[in-house]
């Protein structure tokens, strides 16, 4: 662990914040969108560091449902990048989020006959489109995000070899971040993807307050540039993930000793 920068995680661990994304991050990224699963021991990994931290979540772009029996009660989850959460192992969903229900089953049902079920994932209140198994698709699909987007007002956001459409509400990883950090110092968040470049504006806002803030990439071949640039530390792959988690709950553990 580079000492520096977690060295607070093991002074005040009782006032530390743990962040983290789910595929890329804590489970390996699959070909399949439902093919993602948290990496063998980690769910323990996740139990113990949420014993010894002020928070420990998982922030992510899937829903709850997908995530909830692989992640600890304990552990809080946000998911679909903040329009629903679990916590205490209670789900729950932003309010004004459910009107847009119908207008997401109607775009997967299109979204399905244009590409193919294998393709599409419907998270109840968004949806997710992949070309990751058919490099082709992804100028159709972008194509079609676009449109759909122009046409109901849903929000693009990009995504790894995918193309995403949210209801148009100011949420995302950072906004969730910066809520479930409150009151935490120092917070850390892992990530792999655009998709976590707000968790790292978030920690951004959380600095300018004088929170200790580490901004972690989770690294790969399909892993952004910018999210590489930005980061205080880079490791590589779910792995490394995992052995950056042991490092810290081991600190954890020699503060409470």
């Amino acid at each position: 662990m580079t000492e520096g920068l977690f060295a607070a995680f093991g002074r005040t661990p009782a006032r530390a914040g743990l962040f983290l994304d789910f595929d890329g991050v804590l489970a390996d990224i699959a070909p399949e969108p439902d093919g993602a699963r948290i990496r063998e021991g980690v769910d323990d990994l996740l139990l113990e560091l949420s014993r010894r931290l002020g928070r420990v979540a998982v922030i992510s772009g899937r829903p709850v449902e997908y995530i909830d029996s692989m992640v600890p009660a304990e552990v809080d989850i946000v998911g679909l990048y903040g329009l629903e959460w679990r916590h205490s192992g209670v789900h729950h969903t932003l309010h004004e989020a459910e009107p847009y229900r119908a207008a997401v089953r109607e775009l997967v049902a299109d979204a399905m006959e244009r590409f193919g079920a294998a393709v599409v994932e419907p998270k109840g209140l968004s949806l997710t489109i992949h070309y990751r198994s058919d490099e082709s698709l992804a100028a159709p699909m972008r194509t079609w995000v676009a449109e759909q987007a122009d046409r109901t007002g849903m929000e693009q956001r990009p995504a790894k070899r995918s193309f995403e459409l949210h209801p148009p509400i100011k949420r995302d990883k950072g906004t969730a971040l910066v809520e479930l950090a409150e009151d935490l110092d120092p917070v850390a968040y892992l990530g792999d993807d655009l998709g976590d470049l707000p968790a790292f504006d978030g920690l951004d806002e959380l600095a300018a307050h004088g929170v200790a803030t580490i901004r972690v990439a989770v690294d790969s071949a399909e892993a952004p540039p910018i999210l590489r640039s930005r980061a205080d530390l880079v490791v590589v792959g779910p792995a490394g993930a995992e052995e950056l988690l042991r490092q810290i709950l081991t600190a954890a553990e020699a503060a409470s000793d």
